[in-house]
């Protein structure tokens, strides 16, 4: 797995992924980050080697006009250092044209600039930026600059088009020792040269320049070095653009994951919380800034506690939101009867007529009554829930009816009540910690083999005792696994000792 595209909530907004591949992915020739999401535009390059694709949020669009010419049209590559020197006049207007690219603050600012310094610097009278637009060899206009001669209708040909997306610069022109070109005649060019802007090696737009009057009938001296030397700059210049444009969504994208990070950690608890005799500790680290785990603790009277840990499916803003509605009712719901079984018959209605395609949430949620020394607790689908003696015995508590949240809207749940050692403790946690891969993965290996699972979760319950920070080690255990801070998965952790 190399990259990942994921569709927005937004049916009109997409991203791309790079999946902490060898060679890495570049969005408009800029590597992104491993594991970190970025939103794509229209007219991107997406480069997984040995392929550049365009993305484009239209399924068919309508190119411009163009004269199919393939084997009639004669076409000279222009290649570097194929003229003379250029002379001073041009010179000057290429370190001219450098400075003001410098000034550019947009890709539409840059355009204008570049269509002014190519007419000038070729004397032609017509230049037409264009963008590719699928991978037929068609094409749409960016912007134009045309003389009055042209009038309302413009053709281009198909075979300078294509030559020049090879990554060449190409001239079509009327010469005494050639026969005139099919293209020439049919469209009236007397003289034309296209110059392919780059985004790495991947032409991005195309500068098309071309005259149709007889006064034009060749391209002056040295222009084709000029034009050549003036699309280098070119892609320099549009090159730092996305680069810059880059650095802004992902900068957009990551101030608001983390102002939504903050706030997703008000409606958390404490970390450490002593509710009569139990102390509960409790923590939850997000895979991607934002996560849909959360835990809860619900003191009662009488010193009853209730705890939950959830798991919403998928990751991001829309399981953070589900997230949050799903901690909210269920925080109500509990407090209100006490009853597990009966809060998340409620929670599953609520949930169930509310989501989107195939979210759903594992839940957890359990009532510890000190009086009566029980445990009434629902197992939703969930499945990390040890409960530890002193003795270091473990056992499951994976009773249930296991149906996760909002997969059966007219499910209901039934609580499991058993009785509790006089001291012990319980941990419950997600599947970011059960499942998170090891650094030693070997390509092709059924994930699995690798993951931290629920042994390596008991080793670490039975290294401890309670007089240590055995969340604390629980994570750090994880990270030594993953060999590595950053996570694959939301995960979370909760501890309840008495």
């Amino acid at each position: 797995m190399h990259a990942r595209f994921i569709a927005g909530e937004d049916e009109d907004v997409w991203f791309v992924s790079d999946l902490g591949s060898r060679w890495g992915t570049l969005l408009n020739g800029v590597p992104i980050e491993s594991k970190h999401r970025l939103p794509l535009q229209e007219g991107d390059l997406i480069f997984i080697a040995p392929w550049t694709f365009r993305f484009s949020g239209v399924q068919s669009r309508a190119g411009v006009e163009m004269s199919d010419d393939p084997g009639l049209t004669r076409l000279r590559p222009i290649a570097e250092g194929s003229e003379a020197s250029l002379n001073p006049r041009m010179l000057e207007l290429l370190i001219e044209t450098v400075a003001s690219f410098h000034t550019a603050v947009d890709e539409a600012q840059l355009s204008k600039l570049l269509i002014d310094a190519a007419l000038i610097g070729t004397g032609l009278e017509n230049a037409v930026l264009l963008r590719p637009i699928d991978a037929g060899g068609n094409v749409e206009v960016v912007m134009s600059k045309l003389s009055m001669r042209v009038g309302g209708r413009v053709t281009y040909s198909r075979s300078l088009l294509s030559a020049a997306a090879q990554g060449k610069v190409v001239e079509l022109s009327r010469e005494a020792d050639t026969v005139v070109s099919h293209s020439i005649v049919s469209m009236q060019i007397t003289a034309a040269i296209c110059i392919p802007i780059m985004i790495g090696s991947t032409p991005s737009q195309f500068l098309y320049l071309d005259s149709r009057a007889e006064a034009h009938s060749s391209l002056p001296p040295h222009s084709a070095m000029f034009c050549v030397t003036l699309g280098r700059m070119a892609s320099l210049a549009l090159s730092h653009l996305k680069r810059v444009d880059i650095e802004r969504r992902q900068s957009f994208l990551l101030r608001d994951l983390e102002a939504a990070a903050i706030a997703q950690k008000w409606i958390l608890p404490k970390r450490k919380n002593q509710i009569g005799s139990y102390t509960c500790i409790g923590e939850s680290r997000a895979g991607q800034y934002i996560g849909g785990d959360f835990f809860d603790l619900m003191p009662f009277s009488g010193e009853r506690v209730g705890v939950a840990l959830g798991d919403v499916s998928g990751k991001g803003v829309a399981a953070s939101v589900l997230m949050t509605a799903a901690q909210g009712f269920l925080h109500a719901a509990i407090l209100d009867h006490g009853d597990p079984g009966r809060a998340m018959t409620s929670l599953n209605q609520y949930i169930s007529a509310r989501r989107e395609g195939d979210r759903f949430v594992t839940l957890w949620v359990g009532v510890l009554d000190p009086i009566h020394n029980t445990l009434c607790y629902v197992d939703a689908g969930h499945g990390y829930a040890l409960l530890q003696s002193l003795t270091g015995d473990l056992s499951t508590l994976n009773r249930g009816d296991g149906l996760p949240i909002g997969v059966d809207e007219t499910r209901p749940y039934h609580a499991e009540t058993i009785a509790l050692p006089e001291h012990g403790r319980i941990v419950i946690v997600s599947d970011g910690i059960i499942e998170q891969p090891g650094s030693d993965q070997a390509e092709g290996e059924p994930l699995e083999i690798r993951q931290f699972g629920n042994e390596g979760l008991i080793r670490v319950l039975k290294s401890t005792t309670a007089s240590t920070d055995t969340l604390s080690d629980i994570f750090a255990a994880v990270r030594h696994h993953a060999d590595t801070d950053q996570l694959s998965d939301d995960a979370t952790a909760v501890l309840i000792d008495w």
